[in-house]
């Protein structure tokens, strides 16, 4: 005779061993987290190259389905076979489609991989160079602006002086010490490869295996996602897996539309900064300066503020003039991107408030550092969606409105019903506001009463003496 567990049995185990793992992982975390970190980070290391092929493939998938929708299948439609998205017969067509979206994406992508490295990357170089070498000109010209501009003020002229001389030596020390070893030449590039063959033949192989493994999650992204839904509905009850499933494609639609959506935004806004600094300004390194504004960009809120002002310290060394025209133009193609352009691609893509983004870029910066000041937004966008979401069950379990707005002149709920604060009665759960500050030291109300008596009174006389009159 076989033994079946009851359920309650079943639910008893699982329960428990959830419990042991948790204690387990705790008491690891605490009293081993730097063993346990040093463990994570070889695994994130061993795994280094199908990272790269996920983040790259996520990226591309954009432009992928782009192909597929605007060009592949109309194109199809036009030769005269019309494929389905879902039909199973139009199975191998999707497949031949898939297989040229993919090609054509790659295509694009090592395009455009081939153009940094080989067009804006040696320029950059050139310009730093350039603006190193170049370094005491451009202090000499500050300073004969400076003395230009306050020869009727010594003493603020002798503290510009010495803050320019400070700012020289940090920069100098900056420019000469530190970032131009690290540029590459023929010299640097021999000894560097000569310490670090094993580091650099490891760095091509995981960019190697990540163009793999990003074709190979382009080419069967949709199975991907097929066997998850199978294991969730294998797992969970039907009502759980479907709201699973609706917040996980809710994530992917924010992060996709965000990431997406704020690369291309900062690609446009890059590619005008160029036209504008090249063509119409004449602006001084102009490759360099659009770089620093399209990749500072990316960063929500800060970022345009970031690229304006290391820009204009730039170019405030070169020409001041040129830095006051570049401020005034990095504000007007700032308020073109966040009037026009930005709300256009990335739309309404995280529905937070501004404060809650400023709030996320905060965290996330501080805790993922450059990276978090990207991913930071739509992280705590889905958050914050799923906190509305519990909040929204929550409440119509208990029969209560899910509208913000209904609770904003609410007081409190007594026995089920609603308390409003523009009642001066519902005085319960310190909802009648004391007199602030200001009012207690005036005494407003004081003043007011003292007001009403005394035209109550004159009221009172007017009516007192119309009485007698009548009389």
């Amino acid at each position: 005779m076989k033994m079946k567990p009851e359920k309650n049995q079943v639910t008893w185990g699982i329960t428990i061993f959830v419990l042991c793992v948790a204690v387990m992982l705790a008491y690891s975390v605490i009293f081993h987290g730097k063993t346990l970190t040093k463990s994570f980070t070889n695994i994130i290391d061993g795994l280094s190259g199908i990272i790269i092929g996920i983040v790259i493939a996520y990226i591309l998938i954009p432009l992928l389905e782009g192909i597929e929708e605007k060009i592949l299948y109309p194109l199809f439609k036009l030769c005269g076979k019309e494929v389905s998205v879902f039909d199973k017969k139009d199975k191998k067509a999707r497949g031949t489609i898939r297989k040229i979206a993919v090609l054509l994406t790659m295509i694009i992508f090592l395009f455009i991989v081939y153009g940094l490295f080989r067009v804006i990357i040696p320029q950059l170089i050139d310009s730093i160079k350039e603006i190193a070498t170049n370094l005491p000109i451009y202090i000499r010209n500050m300073d004969e602006y400076s003395n230009m501009f306050l020869s009727n003020n010594p003493d603020l002229q002798k503290i510009i002086d010495s803050q320019l001389d400070q700012y020289y030596e940090n920069l100098s020390e900056f420019m000469t010490k530190k970032l131009l070893p690290m540029l590459p030449s023929a010299d640097t590039m021999v000894k560097f490869a000569s310490k670090s063959l094993l580091s650099i033949i490891g760095g091509v192989l995981d960019i190697v295996v990540g163009v793999f493994v990003a074709i190979y999650v382009l080419n069967s992204k949709e199975r991907f996602s097929t066997i998850g839904k199978k294991m969730a509905y294998a797992t969970f009850r039907e009502d759980f897996a479907n709201e699973l499933i609706g917040g996980f494609r809710f994530a992917n639609n924010t992060f996709e539309s965000f990431i997406g959506g704020k690369l291309i935004d900062s690609l446009i806004i890059g590619v005008i900064c160029y036209i504008g600094c090249a063509f119409a300004l004449h602006i001084d390194y102009p490759v360099l300066i659009s770089v620093i504004v399209g990749v500072t960009n990316i960063i929500p809120f800060f970022g345009p503020y970031i690229g304006g002002i290391a820009g204009a310290l730039l170019l405030v060394l070169i020409d001041p003039i040129q830095a006051l025209v570049f401020l005034i133009f990095v504000i007007i193609l700032q308020q073109l991107d966040g009037n026009i352009l930005g709300p256009r691609i990335l739309g309404s893509s995280t529905g937070l408030s501004s404060f809650w983004v400023i709030f996320s870029i905060t965290l996330f910066g501080k805790l993922l550092g450059i990276v978090g000041w990207l991913i930071g937004v739509p992280i705590f966008a889905v958050f914050y969606a799923l906190i509305a979401k519990i909040t929204n069950v929550l409440l119509e379990k208990k029969n209560l409105s899910t509208a913000t707005q209904d609770y904003y002149d609410l007081a409190y709920i007594e026995d089920g019903e609603k308390k409003s604060l523009s009642d001066k009665n519902n005085n319960k759960f310190n909802a009648s506001k004391e007199a602030d500050t200001f009012n207690k030291i005036f005494n407003f109300e004081g003043i007011k009463e003292k007001l009403g008596e005394k035209r109550s009174r004159k009221e009172d006389k007017k009516s007192e003496k119309k009485d007698n009159d009548n009389a």
